[in-house]
């Protein structure tokens, strides 16, 4: 059942799926949002991500270039090109059928469900998505942080993959750190314990009464091994083939 419904979620546009277990994991939780509090069925977590671009965000804040000048303000800057905001506008409803074909899937083979999931990125970490980043944001592999993932508990219960082990794409790298305007992380310290919420909420505040949405920590992370171009396309593909399947899935 486990192969047959990662399968059936790549083929609805999920570029990566993983499965984690309410039972382990979940003490890092905020209080009352673990799986079984939430769902007291729940006996897997259905997790999986959809490949995205730097601009799904809306806005491509990140760090000014040497000699560039101030960027104009407005929920859709100017520098971010129409087609890429229009595509990566289509690319988050991607996740809507990747949802439903695991709610389909699930009734159809006798199963509850429910989608008063939260913790994405505990979700996808615990499902073996990814690792979190310096920033506190979810890495995978091949993506980077460029996905949106998405959730679905069950009272199916399936073996649970592991969280990754080995893969450490921060270990040399502190452009999240060095390019944050709130300067909201402690330098040598791991996340959580290395980020200001306080510093981090105050200067998003602000820079949202100015039209910004800043993600200047997802925008200048450079994990991944695929193109940002190449993401677009992986996006539109998707968008205009859903049964379209990959080959991207890593092996756990």
């Amino acid at each position: 059942m486990k192969e047959c419904i990662k399968s059936s979620l790549r083929s609805a546009g999920a570029f990566d799926v993983g499965i984690a277990s309410p039972l382990a994991g979940y003490d890092r939780a905020v209080a009352g949002y673990s799986p079984r509090e939430i769902w007291p069925p729940c006996r897997s977590i259905v997790v999986f991500a959809v490949a995205m671009t730097p601009w799904s965000n809306n806005t491509f804040v990140g760090p000014l270039a040497p000699g560039e000048g101030p960027r104009p303000l407005g929920p859709v800057p100017s520098t971010v090109c129409s087609d890429r905001y229009a595509m990566n506008r289509l690319a988050r409803q991607i996740a809507a059928p990747v949802t439903l074909a695991a709610l389909a899937f699930l009734e159809q083979s006798g199963h509850a469900s429910s989608l008063r999931t939260v913790q994405c990125k505990l979700n996808g970490y615990l499902a073996g998505l990814g690792v979190y980043g310096k920033s506190g944001l979810l890495i995978h592999p091949v993506l980077g942080n460029r996905m949106c993932l998405g959730a679905v508990m069950t009272d199916a219960e399936m073996e649970p993959d592991s969280p990754l082990v080995g893969f450490d794409p921060c270990r040399d790298c502190s452009l999240c750190i060095d390019a944050c305007p709130a300067k909201a992380f402690s330098p040598g310290k791991d996340y959580p314990g290395s980020w200001s919420r306080e510093a981090c909420t105050k200067k998003r505040a602000k820079m949202e009464a100015r039209g910004f949405y800043c993600h200047t920590c997802y925008a200048v992370c450079p994990a991944g091994t695929i193109p940002d171009d190449d993401l677009l396309s992986i996006t539109e593909i998707r968008s205009l083939s859903p049964k379209t399947t990959g080959r991207h899935s890593l092996q756990r």
